[in-house]
């Protein structure tokens, strides 16, 4: 199968612009980041002076693939007792839909409150090192790949290269290891059958060889061994769920790095404060 789109010069943004839906709500009994950092959610939680979901937020407003931006997860009032969101949310720029138990079914929540908008781009609050040029150049990458839904990957080398000693989980294929880069869209209404279906094995997405698991016995078997290929991954996954999932490769280390711990957060600030750096001069 060719399906995939690779890493290359970046294509031309789709004309129909997308929906971009963050995902920050908080984790049953609390999360280790956001406890760190004094602040109600770990969306809140600054690198080099600014949350990360400010982050994410502004980072998606500057893309131009990007018309309109939801945030899933943090109510009007948690938002309001962050004033660097204040400029967002006086200028009527963002939206707000409620959180479901898990990730997945929030997004099908979503999909179904904000009915018709796809193209959906879905992204976390714990990414605070997207920039706008990776956003658009996912979103038009997955614009023109011809499925229903798209997963962004980067390989994993080039993530241990950039972050050496963070632990990531990496997917391991016969065709390389890769880490998730938390951005998907869903481009088309089928791809609504995505999350419903996915509901069924998210639990397991720290534990690679279980996700794999819910296509079958022998897919696992041939996973576990790395005979499977990406491609060979994606086709399974698309005959599962009733629609068609598409890889997107990207090269940008830091679209597979988001932030689970106190030390990843540490990570992130000096890589942004290196980034900004380097931009000032």
């Amino acid at each position: 199968m060719s399906g995939a789109e690779h890493v290359g010069a970046p294509a031309a943004v789709t004309v129909k612009r997308f929906t971009a839906l963050v995902l920050a709500g908080s984790r049953p009994g609390g999360d280790p980041v956001a406890h760190a950092a004094g602040v109600s959610h770990k969306a809140f939680a600054p690198v080099a002076g600014v949350a990360m979901l400010t982050r994410v937020v502004a980072t998606l407003r500057a893309a131009e693939a990007v018309r309109r931006v939801v945030i899933c997860g943090v109510d009007r009032q948690a938002l309001a007792a962050e004033p660097q969101l204040h400029p967002f949310l006086d200028s009527g720029g963002l939206g707000l839909v409620t959180s479901r138990a898990t990730p997945s079914a929030s997004v099908l929540h979503a999909m179904e409150q904000l009915a018709p908008c796809t193209p959906l781009l879905v992204a976390t609050a714990d990414h605070p090192l997207l920039t706008a040029a990776l956003v658009d150049d996912f979103c038009a990458r997955s614009a023109h790949s011809g499925a229903d839904v798209t997963v962004g990957l980067v390989p994993a080398r080039l993530v241990r290269g950039a972050f050496p000693g963070v632990r990531r989980t990496a997917l391991p294929f016969r065709d390389g290891h890769y880490c998730s880069c938390n951005l998907f869209a869903f481009l088309t209404p089928e791809a609504q059958r995505a999350p419903a279906a996915w509901t069924q094995v998210e639990r397991h997405r720290k534990r690679p060889w279980r996700m794999v698991g819910a296509l079958g016995v022998g897919v696992t078997l041939r996973f576990l061994l790395r005979r499977l290929t990406v491609d060979a991954v994606t086709d399974l996954a698309s005959d599962r769920m009733g629609v068609r999932v598409r890889p997107i490769f990207l090269s940008q280390p830091e679209a597979g790095f988001d932030v689970d711990t106190t030390a990843q957060l540490a990570i992130a600030e000096a890589f942004l404060r290196r980034r900004e750096s380097t931009a000032a001069r």
